[in-house]
């Protein structure tokens, strides 16, 4: 619901709306981060995915950018017969005008999802505001200056009447004003000089006497300890607390409550507080909890569990205060019974809670924040009461709820120390308690483990180590019939690859070969293609009969008739590899261009914005693709020039330059933040005619113009090959000229011309002779005005 309060805010309602878009920013400060339309383009790509290209916009500040973003988003508006804002609603967001963009924002949440807003009107205040708060002269003529249409037309005569004509009804309030209320308005003078305050009395009202007081002064005794210190005189348990606490104190980092970070005090909260001394870790938890009004840990966790508002409410604050406190609420684990109280609360949420909520969340980070301070002392204690008290139940989590498995994992792998004996010994538990006949559970968790041990825990020289563990379920899972299984063990010998180098797959090619050509499951062949790009990628000496066998693998499952989500994965992780084994660049070129339009755009990087020079900003991480594994992909790096020269020699073959190519050109360029390179001039000039020449083309002139855009901007010698021929020209003249009538083309030139004009003084000047020496300019009005304003 809205309200009529500050014109700035957004309803709650709105804000819900907002956030479920997942926006790449979020919004502080409505009327500055939406004022330069970037965040406006991306709400409207939700819900047009193929009319709006985020590509093409800017997250610029400067008026120039924002002035960009919004001619982009009227195209597009005129576009789709969308009549949501006018060129003067444009500049009031634009310069940040007070309700612009609410009143904008609730326009297009009411156009796009067809629900009204509520308005709730807030009952006006009956007082006047007191005077120091009222305009003055000079602030209304501050603010009047600062809109929009001052700022974009500043004609002096217009200014002149629009501020004598405010400060006229300024003058015309104040003398309404001074009718109501002459008293405040009156010249009589104090003794001093000072204007007298006006005080009424009634008949006979005199001076009450006011009555002396002494104050007797008292002397008060420097203290050189803090309040941590004095308790840890007091309180053994705290005293290892005591010089935390007086650092903490010294970096002023308090938590909001009024206790310091050595402290449980929650007096601020109601409830009783608990003394910081508690001498079990159990007491030290109750007394967390006992500031919301809860008189135990274990009445918070079955409160939480059951979602009661009270724990919901307070979650947040209790977990963070739990991590915070980790390290010696560790140190009050006295004995496993200790342990095993505070365990059963956290393990129940594990159990109970929804995988998606924060409180799951929460409890899952609380927990490893125990667990890591229990292990920090190098030795298995902390696992052995792990083992004793909560492996069961986490056991049963990751066993029965895969979406669990992760954050499940990580608590238990966070009481393990890194050393390798100590995870062989908790991974042989955790097989004893999920059973040792369920293999299928077991290399899942081992797939989720392995990426979280460290690189030094892989040690091929030492018999009996961790990496022989996995090694052996590698193989185990890689002969299972469940595709799953097959698929997870493949994930597991990518990692060992990633740590041991290319030497660990050698025994493995020939059941990889024989899975590429016999197994049909799509994930299995994506993650032979993982393994084959990981092999590529840390193959020391690049052995020639391996690279050919690698090389083999990956042709016979990655191809134009490959499921859509193999091409994906293909793409994804192959393109980090072409530079060193460019015998992938025919089937990898013939892939990417076989694919939708809109998975190409993806994989190479288009769906988001540019910056102010032409470069990309952001990018897409993960691949939105999933399988019943649960396994996660991500894009890779790629070096954008090796891809551009690829497809300059198949072009230059004879391959038609369409949309599919000019998209992936697009993608190599944004993929670069630095382009000025002779190595990109050298692509620049093989395509600069096809390029420019795309223009002209309704279908092609969006694209080309962000492609020519991003070498002008990027590139000097680039910039000077477009100034000085005459492609931009030629499309102008076919383009407006007579019988041109593809209006998608005349859009795609006017906006190319724009960004180029404003992007340096070069290109400006380039612009304006080129449309004073065109022909064709006097016949359009969008021409005309741009030749106008270069020339102001």
């Amino acid at each position: 619901m809205a309200t009529t309060g500050n014109p700035n805010s957004l309803s709650r309602e709105v804000l819900r709306w907002i956030q479920s878009l997942d926006l790449a920013y979020s919004i502080k400060n409505p009327k500055r981060d939406f004022s330069n339309g970037f965040l406006i383009a991306e709400i409207f790509s939700r819900y047009f995915a193929r009319g709006l290209a985020m590509h093409s916009y800017d997250n610029g500040t400067a008026v120039r950018v924002k002035k960009d973003n919004w001619g982009q988003l009227m195209k597009f508006f005129r576009k789709q017969g969308l009549d949501i804002i006018t060129d003067a609603e444009i500049t009031s967001i634009i310069h940040c005008e007070d309700g612009a963009v609410a009143t904008f924002i609730k326009r297009i949440y009411q156009a796009l999802t067809q629900r009204e807003v509520q308005e709730v009107v807030k009952r006006p205040l009956v007082e006047r505001p007191p005077p120091y708060m009222r305009n003055t002269g000079s602030k209304i003529v501050k603010d009047t200056l600062r809109t929009g249409n001052f700022t974009e037309h500043p004609d002096q005569t217009t200014t002149e009447i629009a501020l004598r004509s405010e400060l006229e009804q300024h003058e015309a309030d104040l003398q309404l004003e001074k009718s109501i209320d002459p008293e405040r308005f009156s010249s009589s003078l104090s003794l001093s000089g000072s204007r007298a305050p006006h005080v009424s009395k009634a008949m006979g009202e005199y001076e009450a006497p006011v009555p002396q007081v002494t104050v007797e002064r008292i002397e008060v005794k420097q203290s050189d300890k803090n309040i941590a210190a004095l308790r840890a005189s007091q309180d053994p348990m705290a005293a290892p607390f005591a010089n935390k606490s007086i650092m903490s104190a010294q970096s002023n980092n308090e938590y909001d409550n009024g206790g310091s970070p050595g402290s449980f005090s929650h007096g601020s909260r109601g409830g009783g507080g608990g003394g910081a001394g508690a001498g079990s870790a159990k007491e030290m938890l109750d007394d967390v909890v006992k500031g919301w009004n809860f008189s135990s840990f274990g009445e918070f966790a079955a409160s939480l569990v059951s979602f009661e508002d009270a724990a919901v409410d307070c979650a947040e604050g209790v977990f963070d205060l739990i991590c915070a406190e980790s390290e010696r609420i560790a140190s009050g684990v006295l004995n496993s019974a200790d342990f095993g109280a505070i365990s059963g609360g956290l393990c129940s949420m594990l159990r109970d809670l929804p995988e998606s909520s924060n409180e799951f969340k929460g409890a899952a980070q609380a927990f490893c924040s125990l667990g890591l301070a229990l292990s920090s002392d190098g030795g298995p204690g902390g696992l052995d009461k792990f083992a004793d008290h909560a492996l069961a139940t986490v056991s049963e989590v990751v066993k029965t709820d895969p979406a669990k498995r992760p954050l499940a994992l990580e608590v238990f792998y966070s009481f393990v120390p890194p050393a390798p004996e100590l995870r062989v010994d908790a991974i042989n538990k955790l097989k004893e308690s999920l059973g040792s006949d369920d293999i299928s559970t077991l290399v899942h968790c081992l797939t989720n483990l392995i990426f979280i041990e460290e690189p030094s825990s892989f040690d091929p020289l030492e018999a009996g180590t961790l990496l022989d563990l996995y090694l052996e379920y590698v193989v185990a899972g890689l002969g299972q019939s469940s595709p799953s299984i097959r698929s997870a063990s493949l994930a597991m010998l990518s990692e060992v690859i990633a740590n041991c180098g290319a030497s660990a797959a050698q025994q493995f090619i020939e059941p990889l070969q024989k899975l590429s050509t016999e197994d049909t499951f799509w994930e299995t062949k994506a993650q032979l293609l993982v393994v084959a790009t990981t092999i590529l990628q840390r193959g020391e000496k690049k052995a020639a009969e391996m690279v050919d066998a690698v090389v083999g693998i990956v042709e016979s499952i990655f191809h134009g008739k490959a499921s859509g989500n193999v091409k994906k994965v293909g793409v994804a992780y192959l393109s980090s590899v072409l530079g060193e084994v460019p015998q992938l660049m025919g089937v990898y070129l013939d892939v990417l261009l076989s694919m939708k339009s809109s998975d190409r755009a993806m994989l190479m990087g288009l769906g988001s914005g540019l910056n102010s020079t032409g470069g990309r900003v952001g990018g897409t991480a993960e691949l939105p693709v999933g399988g019943k594994s649960g396994l996660t992909y991500s894009i890779q790096a790629f070096d954008g020039n090796v891809v551009a020269r690829g497809l300059l020699d198949r072009v230059s073959a004879g391959e038609a330059f369409g949309e599919g190519a000019a998209q992936v050109l697009l993608g190599c360029v944004l993929s670069q933040e630095d382009v000025s390179s002779n190595s990109w001039t050298e692509v620049w000039d093989g395509f600069v005619g096809l390029v420019l020449g795309g223009l002209k083309d309704g279908e092609l002139c969006d694209i080309c113009c962000d492609v020519a855009f991003a070498f002008v901007a990027g590139n000097n010698d680039a910039a000077a090959a477009v100034y000085e021929s005459g492609y931009v020209s030629d499309a102008v003249a076919a383009v407006y000229g007579e019988g041109g009538a593809d209006e998608a083309a005349k859009e795609g030139i006017l906006m190319f011309l724009t960004r180029v004009a404003n992007n340096s003084g070069k290109g400006c000047d380039f612009v304006e002779k080129l449309l004073g020496e065109s022909s064709v300019v006097s016949g359009d009005d969008d021409l005309l005005n741009l030749q106008a304003d270069l020339a102001m």
